[in-house]
């Protein structure tokens, strides 16, 4: 098979998206950013791709994320005339070429850079039967080939088309849309049959392949069963630059450990997890709750604890009772009641939620006292010690509850 790009470019395809763990990923980003600056259009694309964050390339290479780069070099691909720089494009969400459309000269319409890459596919460039795989998945055939389609039986027909293309992919040992695969194996949208022990087979191609996100998926299904063979698999994952493993990991040592717990251990893994990904949800909600409660030698800090579960609680309301308890004692937080009755009423049925309700409304606190409703949630945890304490200041009498 001949070469389709220039060779740099093709030597970046092998050894940024087909494979990964080559340990050649700087070698090639250095061979598209001296193709790109001479002027090669195909080399301007996948180097923007380089610059787009872990979705665009595997995050165990260490590229750095720039929005600026990004846009100047998808920009250049398609002044360039590159027609997967055109087609890659249009799938960026937000991003509008400076010259007004992403046909560009030598290409005059949509179908013609479609051809055009279709062609490259055909001529077993594995990258673009990638793109032309995603077109089908996505639809974005349906635009850029202009096809007419008729309800569910012929977008089935798409993702049937998406399917054999990306076996192929996967069977010349590239992992890329192996998640949409998967997804259109599990999803049952449009009336696709739904195969789950198929996609566990290729969650487990996935992570021989050495992808992170395979490597920590297939790891969990071990967590009770075999946490060592777990451990392991996360620890790849963690090394193939996903922080999911760290969390992973963390979680195999914190309080409902499945192995020996160890909190410290536990709170060197989140942390690791942070440093990775700051945003991570999973490992700022855990690295709170150690905060939160201590153990193992480690003292309890509210400081610490509620700016963990501050930049979790927006988008997992995980540590709710925790953070609203923090809300309501004024604890590494302001003190508000009504944040904290918020919070706290996310999931009511948990004990810390029960035990802060209803110090809420025994004690009218941002409410109207409601003794009775107050004893309907501590009553759910009667045998808590902080319950029992609470209870110590009420009376039932005749005339109902009083404080004493």
């Amino acid at each position: 098979m001949s070469e389709v790009f220039d060779r740099r470019v093709e030597y970046a395809i092998q050894n940024i998206w087909v494979n990964p763990r080559s340990g050649n990923g700087q070698q090639a980003l250095r061979g598209l950013q001296e193709a790109a600056q001479e002027g090669d259009g195909d080399a301007c694309y996948f180097l923007a791709r380089c610059y787009s964050g872990p979705c665009y390339v595997d995050p165990g290479l260490g590229f750095e994320s720039d929005d600026d780069k990004c846009e100047e070099w998808y920009n250049k691909s398609i002044e360039l005339g590159s027609a997967v720089g055109m087609m890659g494009a249009m799938r960026v969400g937000g991003f509008k070429p400076r010259c007004g459309s992403f046909v560009h000269a030598p290409y005059a319409t949509k179908r013609e850079i479609w051809d055009k890459v279709v062609e490259m596919a055909r001529d077993g460039q594995i990258f673009c039967k990638y793109m032309v795989a995603n077109a089908y998945y996505y639809g974005d055939v349906i635009d850029l080939a202009g096809l007419t389609i008729n309800g569910a039986p012929d977008i089935c027909s798409l993702q049937r088309k998406a399917i054999q293309i990306y076996e192929e992919i996967l069977a010349s040992g590239m992992a890329m849309g192996l998640g949409n695969l998967i997804d259109i194996l599990t999803s049952g949208d449009y009336g696709m049959p739904v195969d789950k022990e198929r996609a566990q087979r290729l969650e487990e191609r996935g992570a021989e392949l050495g992808i992170g996100t395979y490597e920590v998926r297939v790891g969990r299904r071990f967590v009770d069963t075999e946490p060592t063979r777990a451990m392991e698999l996360f620890k790849k994952a963690a090394e193939h630059g996903n922080a999911d493993g760290y969390f992973e990991m963390g979680k195999l040592y914190t309080y409902c450990s499945k192995t020996v717990r160890n909190l410290p251990v536990a709170k060197e893994y989140f942390e690791k997890a942070i440093e990775m990904d700051p945003e991570s949800v999973g490992a700022n909600n855990r690295l709170g709750e150690i905060y939160f409660k201590g153990g193992d030698g480690l003292e309890v800090n509210y400081t610490e604890a509620a700016k963990c579960f501050l930049k979790a609680i927006d988008t997992n309301a995980w540590c709710s009772d925790m953070l609203g308890m923090c809300y309501l004692h004024g604890q590494g937080v302001p003190q508000d009641y009504v944040r904290a009755r918020e919070l706290l009423e996310e999931y009511p049925g948990e004990r810390l939620s029960c035990i802060g309700l209803g110090e809420i409304y025994a004690y009218g606190l941002g409410v109207p006292a409601d003794i009775g409703k107050a004893m309907g949630y501590w009553n759910k945890f009667a045998q808590d010690p902080a319950v029992t304490e609470h209870k110590k200041h009420f009376k039932k009498t005749l005339f109902g509850w009083k404080k004493i």
